[in-house]
C-alpha cells in the first residue's frame, strides 16, 4: 500500500494532541511531517519522529536559509499587522522572515509530497502556509483547520479557509439526520471561567514575576514569542493594572435596570488580541469604532447594549469604557450577565465573529457578523459591512434580515459534516487527551485524508 504524507503545525499544548493522532495515522500507512516554530518542541519531536520529517522554522534558521524566494504575493503586511507578536517586533526581520518562510515551506511540502497540512489559523506563519497551499496549485496540498463547532458540545469539523467560515463537506453521519442543534453553553466556557478565576490572584501574579525573572519558557528564536522578555512583562503588567481599575472604577448595568420603554440591540466585545478578531475579523479590529458606528444608526426608540467578554477584563483601559458609556443611550452591561437571558431582551445582535450570533440564530433572533462565519448559513444570521450601514437604517437591516436556511436544515448539514470528539489542547481542555477521544479524533482525520 502506498504511503500518504500529511503535515502538522506544532502549536504549544495542541502539539500533544497532534502527536497522538499522528501515532494512530501511522498504523494506517500515513506518515506525519511537522513544521515547528519552537526549539523545545523541536527537540521533543526529534525523539518521536525522524529528523527528515521535521522542519524547524526558528527565526535564525529561516533568515539564514539560502533558498530562492518565491515571487508570490501573500499579503505579508496584512499578516504582520494581525500577528500579536510580529507587529511588536522590529521590522528589520519580520517581513524578510515570512518571505523566506514561504519558500522553505513550499520546498518542504513539494519534496515530501504532502497532501494535507493540519494547523491553526492564529499566527502569521500558519497563515502563510495556509495561503501558500491555496495559491500554488501544483503543490496539490490542502490546509485544514480542525476546530470545535462550538455547539453542540463535543463535536468538531475541518475548516478550509482562514476565517473558519467554510467547512470541508464529508457527509459523515447520515444516521443523525433530523437532529436539531439545541442552544447550550459551549463546554469550553466553563473551563475558561476556571482559568479566569486564577487571574488577578496573588499566586498568579507571583508566577508571572517568577517566569520573567527566571526566563521560564523563553525562546528568543520562536516567532510566536517576543524577542525581548521585557515586552511580554510590560503587557502582563498593563493587564494586571487594567484589571485592578476595571473592578474598582468601571460601573456596569444589570439587565433588570435597563429602560423598559426602549428596544435594544447588543454588541459583544471580543478578547483582544485574539485570532477571532485580529485574523478572522481583520479590517474590523477596532471594536470602539464598531460600537460607535452601530450607535450612529441607532433610532430614538433603541438603546445599545455593550457586553465585555469576561476573559478580556484587563485587555482594555478605563478610557475605553468611558468612551463607550459617553455615547447616548448606550449601556455597558454586567459582564457576568447570562447571554441566553440577555438575548431575550434584544431585537438583534452585532458581533465580529462571536458565538453570540450563533446563539441568537438558534433562538431565531436577528444576528449580524462583520466577519464571515459558518453559521451565516442560518436564517437571520448575516454578514454585513459598512456599506450596509451607509445605505440602510437599523430598522431596515433588522426587517430585511431573513435570508438563510432554517435551524433544522442547518443542523442536519452541520451534523453531517462534523465529527464526534473534543478538538482542543492538553492545557485548555485535558479531556481531549483521553484515549477514547484520541480514537475519535483520529477516525475523523482518517476520514478526510482518505
Amino acid at each position: 500500500m502506498d504511503m500518504k504524507s500529511v503535515c502538522f503545525i506544532a502549536n504549544y499544548y495542541k502539539t500533544d494532541v497532534f502527536v497522538e493522532i499522528a501515532k494512530n495515522l501511522k498504523k494506517h500507512n500515513i506518515i506525519s511531517y511537522w513544521i515547528i516554530p519552537n526549539r523545545k518542541q523541536y527537540e521533543s519531536l526529534k525523539t518521536k519522529f525522524s529528523k527528515n520529517q521535521l522542519l524547524y522554522i526558528g527565526k535564525k534558521e529561516v533568515l539564514a536559509s539560502s533558498i530562492d524566494e518565491l515571487s508570490i504575493d501573500l499579503k505579508i503586511n496584512e499578516l504582520i499587522f494581525g500577528d500579536r507578536v510580529l507587529r511588536e517586533e522590529p521590522k528589520s526581520w519580520t517581513f524578510k522572515y515570512l518571505l523566506k518562510l514561504q519558500s522553505l515551506v513550499h520546498h518542504f511540502i513539494k519534496t515530501n509530497n504532502i497532501k494535507f497540512v493540519f494547523g491553526e489559523v492564529t499566527w502569521a506563519h500558519e497563515l502563510i502556509i495556509h495561503r501558500l497551499t491555496k495559491a500554488v496549485n501544483e503543490l496539490d496540498c490542502q490546509f485544514l483547520n480542525p476546530h470545535t463547532i462550538r455547539m453542540p458540545n463535543g463535536r468538531f469539523t475541518f475548516f478550509t479557509d482562514e476565517f473558519q467560515s467554510n467547512i470541508k463537506e464529508v457527509f459523515n453521519s447520515p444516521s443523525i439526520e433530523n437532529s436539531q442543534i439545541k442552544l447550550e453553553k459551549p463546554s469550553y466556557l466553563e473551563i475558561n471561567d476556571k482559568l479566569i478565576a486564577k487571574k488577578g490572584t496573588f499566586k498568579h501574579n507571583l508566577t508571572l514575576l517568577k517566569n520573567f525573572v527566571l526566563r521560564t519558557n523563553q525562546d528568543v528564536n520562536d516567532p510566536t514569542l517576543y524577542t525581548k522578555p521585557l515586552t511580554q512583562f510590560k503587557i502582563r503588567i498593563v493587564e494586571v493594572y487594567n484589571r485592578f481599575l476595571f473592578k474598582r472604577f468601571v460601573d456596569e448595568t444589570l439587565i433588570k435596570d435597563l429602560p423598559e420603554n426602549k428596544k435594544a440591540v447588543l454588541f459583544t466585545l471580543h478578547k483582544q488580541p485574539e485570532a477571532s478578531i485580529d485574523v478572522i475579523g481583520r479590517y474590523y479590529e477596532s471594536q470602539l469604532e464598531l460600537i460607535t458606528n452601530i450607535w450612529r444608526i441607532l433610532p430614538q426608540n433603541y438603546i445599545l447594549l455593550v457586553k465585555e467578554h469576561s476573559n478580556a477584563i484587563g485587555d482594555r483601559g478605563v478610557s475605553f469604557y468611558k468612551s463607550v458609556k459617553s455615547l447616548r443611550n448606550t449601556y455597558l452591561i454586567d459582564n457576568k450577565s447570562d447571554s441566553h437571558k440577555l438575548l431575550d431582551e434584544v431585537e438583534a445582535v452585532f458581533t465580529v465573529s462571536g458565538t453570540i450570533a450563533y446563539e441568537a440564530a438558534l433562538k431565531e433572533k436577528k444576528a449580524f457578523t462583520f466577519a464571515p462565519v459558518f453559521f451565516n448559513k442560518m436564517q437571520g444570521c448575516i454578514e454585513i459591512t459598512w456599506k450596509d450601514f451607509k445605505n440602510n437604517s437599523l430598522t431596515t437591516l433588522i426587517e430585511n434580515n431573513s435570508s438563510g436556511i432554517a435551524v433544522n436544515e442547518f443542523s442536519n448539514w452541520l451534523l453531517k459534516n462534523s465529527f464526534e470528539g473534543i478538538m482542543s489542547d492538553a492545557y485548555g481542555d485535558p479531556r481531549c487527551m483521553q484515549v477514547e477521544n484520541i480514537k475519535a479524533l483520529s477516525s475523523a482525520f482518517l476520514t478526510v485524508i482518505k
